[in-house]
């Protein structure tokens, strides 16, 4: 199973529906990615569209911005004995 979540999804217009991050449901949603399965032997491949809720959808966009920046401290290796 993969998941793709992408900031690509924003063309589409709003919709009402339910997240798939928080317990809300029937609010405006947006859809920010995908959960796909590959196709093989005995199984034909699927895509199940993800949708957010606008909070949730900025709450992604605060990991991911924060999952790239440098560590607050550097890495620095112990001294030998």
């Amino acid at each position: 199973m993969n998941i793709h979540l992408a900031a690509t999804h924003a063309a589409e217009p709003p919709a009402l529906g339910n997240c798939f991050r928080c317990p809300r449901r029937g609010v405006q949603t947006i859809r920010v990615g995908e959960i796909s399965t590959p196709g093989g032997p005995g199984h034909t491949a699927a895509e199940t569209p993800l949708f957010a809720c606008r909070t949730c959808e900025q709450e992604l966009i605060v990991i991911h911005q924060r999952a790239h920046e440098p560590p607050a401290r550097r890495y620095v290796p112990a001294r030998p004995h």
